[in-house]
């Protein structure tokens, strides 16, 4: 193991471990659309949140994807609210077509009736005379201001169909359009106030390149440094392959101590030297 190399490292505020953020605000997010269950659409939707969450000092601790039935919707609501998390996201849905089923869903899950929204018409409304679109409010377009009962609508400035935020005893569940452009633009206004004024305590991360070492042969040392720091959350990513190729492994070591830097700079040391030994 004498050969391992360390050529880089990295400090950044950041966060998670599963382990690390057990006080921090929790969440879920439920992505809806057959789309991307058959591999027709990559998921960027989820990816793209689970950064701001993290950043923000969030613990997401799931992501699920459904299909665009009623039942999956109600089923896969009705589950995550048992499990209580801080803020529930659900993605897609929330258009004019015959399978944007997600607010039906969500009122079957909370058992409450479905209602024309005097402030989501009137952002309809206001989005389409901006349009210039013809044929004023139809049928398939009130149906994007048709609300769960109790929910609030949220502005979409990009586009059509408002967000919808209900609270579900200490849930917020907030709904957003599939639509990237639309789901980052009321996220970003509504969704992001949210998350500051619940902010967590986001952990440091350190990040450190080790070439020459495949993970198979890292594990024992990783394994004795972890049991040596308890409290940091360890997770290699390998960049190379095993197998006689020169490999490149990316470490990260996270802590929910905000003060703990030497913590963390005594771990890698500590790896370093466990690496340095003969197995």
């Amino acid at each position: 193991m004498g050969g391992c190399s360390l050529i880089g490292e990295t400090l950044v505020p950041h966060s998670q471990g599963p382990d690390l953020v057990k006080k921090s605000p929790t969440a879920e997010i439920i992505s809806v659309g057959n789309e991307l269950l058959i591999g027709h659409t990559l998921d960027t939707n989820s990816h793209w949140i689970a950064k701001r969450l993290t950043r923000f000092g969030w613990t997401l601790q799931r992501i699920t994807v459904l299909r665009d039935s009623l039942a999956s919707i109600k089923d896969g609501v009705t589950g995550a609210l048992r499990r209580r998390p801080d803020l529930l996201i659900t993605l897609g849905g929330l258009g004019p077509t015959h399978d944007d089923l997600t607010l039906k869903g969500i009122a079957l899950a909370l058992k409450k009736r479905l209602s024309l929204n005097p402030d989501a018409l009137a952002m309809v409304k206001a989005r389409y005379n901006a349009l210039e679109a013809s044929a004023g409010l139809t049928r398939f377009r009130t149906k994007m201001a048709t609300l769960p009962k109790g929910a609030h609508p949220l502005p979409n400035p990009v586009g059509t169909a408002p967000g919808v935020l209900v609270k579900v005893g200490k849930t917020s569940l907030v709904s957003l359009p599939g639509v990237p452009s639309e789901m980052k633009a009321i996220f970003t206004g509504s969704v992001i106030p949210m998350l500051r004024a619940a902010k967590g305590q986001a952990p440091l991360e350190v990040s450190i390149a080790l070439v020459g070492i495949i993970e198979s042969a890292l594990a024992p040392a990783l394994d004795r440094t972890r049991k040596a720091f308890p409290g940091l959350y360890f997770k290699s990513h390998p960049r190379g392959r095993e197998g006689g190729i020169r490999s490149l492994i990316q470490l990260h070591v996270y802590s929910v101590d905000p003060d703990s830097r030497a913590k963390l700079d005594n771990a890698i040391a500590y790896l370093l030297r466990e690496l340095s030994k003969k197995s």
